[in-house]
């Protein structure tokens, strides 16, 4: 995999305004981290020292949830003077201590946040069992992945963006970045804490997935073709998709729908750039369909994971 490009990427994913903490982060800090290691160059985990740090000891906040500590875990080891475990020690607070929404049900983590104080989003998968799992708490990992699974996973194997416990019912929309995060939920829950329903779970959604590629891409609702392609779907894939048939939890036979994911994606990029849609709040059809695009750390993330993975990989082919 060309230098050049990797550096492209991850100079243009130092460069992305991040908030802290905020949906969709984790991705970006770890790949930094890594593209420090990569490159061999300490500017990109500097950037994500400076980002965090301010926060890494602040008060209990609302957000504290959404604290990525994959991400922090990935920065200590690589700088191991970085005092993570406070800001660790927050999050699993803030999530451990949510509101089920009934008993051993989804946890409701932001019940003060109108409109959407009864919402359990798709995003919290990739936060929280991933999050527990780092932490050690498999138990707890299996457990929340579990919860969510069952309410968000819709019949036919793609996920609501959004539940409402109030009404008891999805918002049926299957947002073509919410799989992602269903999909990086499963693969790294299950990576740590290995359960037989979650990956049946798994194997639902990707076989879902696979069914609505269009040619390397994915459509920002992904069973709607009338709506937009939204980019950032093909390169999750390309990065998480590829991962879990990496470690044996999807069948193999699904590497080549990853593998244009990742193509469709580097055709996509313009100087390490690649445009995806803004953040998408829980919504109807129209909500999504009509989001403004730009460059956003959660799509320059999962382009830079996947090029690094093919450099991890380029000295056993």
């Amino acid at each position: 995999m060309p230098t050049p490009l990797v550096r492209a990427v991850a100079d243009r994913t130092a460069a992305c305004p991040v908030t802290i903490w905020g949906f969709g982060i984790d991705g970006t800090l770890s790949g930094l981290v890594r593209a420090s290691a990569a490159l061999d160059d300490p500017v990109y985990a500097d950037r994500v020292a400076a980002l965090v740090g301010p926060a890494l000891d602040g008060p209990p906040a609302p957000t504290d949830h959404l604290i990525p500590v994959p991400a922090l875990l990935a920065l200590r080891e690589a700088r191991p003077l970085t005092a993570v475990d406070a800001a660790c020690e927050r999050w699993a607070a803030a999530v451990l201590d949510a509101p089920e929404a009934w008993p051993d049900g989804p946890r409701v983590h932001r019940p003060d946040l109108e409109p959407w104080s009864s919402t359990i989003w798709v995003d919290c998968m990739h936060t929280d069992g991933p999050g527990l799992a780092a932490l050690g708490r498999l138990p707890e990992a299996v457990e929340y992945a579990a919860a969510y699974a069952a309410v968000l996973q819709r019949d036919d194997g793609l996920f609501h963006h959004g539940y409402d416990v109030a009404a008891r019912r999805g918002n049926g929309v299957a947002w073509g970045r919410g799989q992602a995060w269903a999909l990086f939920g499963l693969v790294d829950t299950v990576r740590a804490a290995p359960d037989d329903a979650l990956v049946a779970r798994l194997a639902r959604l990707v076989e879902a997935l696979a069914e609505h590629e269009d040619d390397g891409r994915w459509h920002t609702v992904v069973d709607d073709p009338a709506s937009p392609v939204e980019h950032s779907v093909a390169a999750y894939l390309a990065w998480g998709l590829r991962r879990a048939v990496r470690h044996g939890l999807v069948d193999a036979g699904y590497a080549a729908v990853a593998d244009r994911a990742f193509d469709a994606s580097l055709a996509m990029l313009d100087d390490g750039t690649l445009v995806v849609s803004e953040a998408t709040p829980v919504g109807d059809r129209q909500n999504y369909v009509s989001r403004a695009t730009g460059v956003y750390p959660w799509g320059q993330a999962p382009v830079l994971h996947a090029l690094l993975d093919r450099i991890e990989e380029e000295p056993s082919r």
